[in-house]
């Protein structure tokens, strides 16, 4: 591992007991009550274990066999595990099948760390957030990232959100500003979904607003845009995902998927002094609701096949550091809460970054 200590909370088997009243800044909690960056073997930055597109409205949202479902996503968690990855960025959120209970459960049976998110995608709103101000809405994903979600003591690691691909709607400008306040005030990490550079650098702008230092966002489905996009996002000082690895086809976004492709923009991305700041990860679901909607993605692929390409293409130890180290870097401590599960004890060594706006 490079010059990086961190750690970060996830849903595991005791995270509700984690959290002493003086914890060490240099630990994270787990089922025995500490994971230290060192014990991480492999990571995936950004995957779904359970994922409802039915909508927070609908009576089938949610509406499943939960039994049957987390034994799926249990064997799913399995090969990952027998493929050395032990922690998992999981990125569901309020309003598309977040259920940290079993996300629990599949974390016992399979000995994965996972991470969990605060914050709503899009505007699918639970009913307990429709109508509430915005400063009420940053308080809900406060609560959830310092005391626990739903009741359970299980802490969020992170904030999530998103847009419509071509801009923010009132509503949704809304969320994001109550996301980049949470993340101001506890100094955890921003997730964004935006697949559309234009729009990524128009809610940047929002989040600036509202004082979130932009060091800590992370910008997921960031190969839909091009070459020049992601570096001009990289030069702000920005985490960068590129998680359509071994996709046949992107039929959300129509990004690039094939191996070659990814490998040519890693490269040169690499090339251009980025390699502290990219991610890699498949962003498959193992289960979900309706089953008709499941999409053609596998996230044993990365660790199976693209790992060799890479490691062919720009070396061990380049390959390591995109697929771990800063998969823990930029997922670390929110940074303000003492609760004992994220802090780097080394400031990690970033690109020199404008601040020119964009």
């Amino acid at each position: 591992m490079s010059n990086y200590e961190s750690e970060w909370s996830h849903c595991d088997e005791k995270i509700e007991h984690a959290g002493a009243p003086n914890p060490r800044a240099d630990q994270a909690t787990d089922r025995s009550g500490v994971l230290q960056a060192k014990n991480v073997k492999m990571a995936m930055a950004h995957e779904h274990m359970f994922t409802d597109f039915c909508g927070p409205d609908q009576d089938a949202y949610m509406d499943v066999n939960w039994s049957n479902k987390i034994g799926a996503a249990v064997e799913n968690a399995e090969v990952l595990r027998g493929q050395g990855v032990n922690l998992v960025i999981e990125w569901t959120n309020i309003g598309i099948g977040r259920n940290v209970v079993a996300l629990r459960s599949v974390s016992r049976q399979s000995e994965i760390h996972f991470v969990c998110p605060t914050g709503i995608y899009k505007d699918l709103k639970s009913p307990i957030l429709a109508g509430v101000p915005v400063a009420t809405m940053a308080k809900h994903f406060v609560s959830e990232l310092a005391t626990g979600i739903d009741g359970t003591g299980i802490r969020a690691g992170l904030v999530k959100t998103s847009c419509n691909e071509s801009g923010a709607t009132r509503i949704e400008n809304g969320i994001l500003r109550a996301a980049a306040i949470a993340a101001k005030e506890t100094g955890a990490a921003l997730g964004f979904h935006g697949p559309e550079a234009k729009t990524t650098r128009n809610v940047l702008k929002i989040m600036e607003k509202e004082g979130f230092n932009i060091d800590r966002f992370v910008w997921a489905h960031a190969q839909v845009s091009t070459l020049d996009d992601n570096k001009r996002l990289a030069d702000r000082g920005v985490f960068l995902q590129y998680d359509a690895i071994g996709a046949h086809i992107d039929q959300f976004f129509g990004g690039p998927v094939s191996d070659d492709t990814m490998l040519e923009r890693l490269a040169q991305m690499v090339d251009g002094g980025y390699e502290n700041q990219l991610m890699l990860s498949t962003d498959a679901a193992a289960c979900i609701n309706p089953p008709t909607l499941q999409y053609d993605r596998n996230n044993a692929y990365l660790y199976r096949y693209f790992e060799d390409k890479l490691k062919q293409r720009i070396g061990k130890h380049r390959t390591r550091k995109i697929l771990r180290d800063n998969v823990i870097v930029a997922f670390r401590q929110p940074s303000k809460l003492l609760l004992g599960f994220i802090e780097l004890t080394v400031k990690p060594t970033r690109r020199n970054c404008a601040s020119s706006a964009l």
